[in-house]
């Protein structure tokens, strides 16, 4: 996806002012939760239920929350400490690990979306990192809900709404719509899985509502110049493996770089003579298809072949996401 525009903000004078609001706040951390912990005062009215860092936030609004007797009244009050604590997460605190580098080190500067669950957020939802020093904002949606949430998603199909079948250009940049069906972009993957040692969890769902995933213990994308050569190992799930047996350490290929395979395929993704999964194929709904259709040269559907035991069943939902492989859940007291 593109970087975040900033310019959105101001014109907007609502946001352009909670944004010069907070922003009074962004060098002094200790200043922005004791402006929380007064608002958890005005309505509470115990002193002792106190933020002091990031994780307590979020936990604390809900422990308040589920012992109030005006429970209308407080989730609201709560609702707006929250959002105003999501905006600082989000959008401000951004905003400081970019353009003062000299601080991303003594921050909770978000790199990823399990950075973002580690500084208290607990949603499912779109929000900003930055993948790596020096790198422009991205745009991501975290899911915070899948085996203990922390997850950034790198790839959702649901609907056949957007049409995989693009450039070179567009597969490194990213397309689509972050709520619904997208591609995030190679560059991007290839920012977020050089960070560290990254987790890669594949959910799938077939037309009949039932679901497998798989989880691969290891993944990497290299940059541009290697084609993003792919990295993935340590294969577990509820699905036989399609995907590191046999695409493990390929280059990515479009429809336009003159692979017969993406050819074929209409879609972008690393290919080997030429597929076991393929994830970004033709959307076609009901599952089975055959070569009567769009296609008279070979499989382009949305394929995990172990599965189906078919290049010709096409899934009716498939998602990929990474979190770092040392993450661990923070349960809520």
């Amino acid at each position: 996806m593109q970087p975040h525009d900033w310019s959105i903000m101001y014109n907007n004078k609502i946001y352009y002012f909670l944004f010069l609001n907070t922003l009074y706040y962004i060098h002094d951390f200790d200043r922005f939760t004791e402006k929380l912990n007064i608002e958890l005062s005005s309505v509470t009215g115990l002193n002792q239920q106190r933020v002091t860092n990031h994780s307590t936030v979020y936990e604390t609004a809900k422990r308040m929350t589920s012992s109030s007797s005006h429970i209308v009244y407080w989730e609201l009050k709560l609702l707006n400490l929250y959002t105003m604590y999501v905006f600082y997460i989000n959008y401000v605190n951004i905003v400081v690990c970019v353009f003062t580098p000299e601080v991303q080190h003594v921050r909770n500067c978000p790199i990823d979306c399990a950075s973002i669950y580690y500084n208290g957020v607990r949603r499912s939802g779109i929000y900003t990192v930055v993948p790596s020093l020096g790198a422009m904002p991205v745009e991501v949606y975290c899911d915070m809900d899948t085996d203990g949430g922390g997850w950034t998603v790198i790839q959702r199909r649901q609907d056949g709404s957007v049409n995989f079948d693009r450039s070179w250009k567009e597969y490194k940049e990213g397309f689509g719509d972050l709520h619904t069906e997208y591609w995030l972009g190679n560059e991007h993957i290839h920012d977020l899985s050089g960070q560290g040692n990254y987790t890669l969890r594949i959910d799938l769902e077939d037309w009949s509502g039932k679901h497998k995933h798989a989880v691969y213990q290891s993944f990497s994308v290299e940059a541009e110049s290697t084609q993003y050569r792919l990295h993935v190992s340590g294969f577990s799930g509820t699905v036989e493996d399609s995907f590191s047996w046999y695409h493990d350490k390929q280059s990515f290929s479009t429809p336009d770089t003159g692979n017969i395979c993406a050819e074929i395929s209409h879609a972008g993704w690393w290919y080997n003579q030429c597929f076991y999964a393929n994830l970004n194929g033709i959307y076609y709904k009901g599952g089975h298809y055959s070569l009567k259709g769009k296609n008279p040269l070979g499989p382009d559907g949305i394929v995990w072949y172990t599965w189906k035991d078919s290049d010709y069943y096409s899934l009716r939902k498939v998602s990929m996401m990474i979190r770092p492989r040392t993450f661990r859940q923070h349960l809520s007291p």
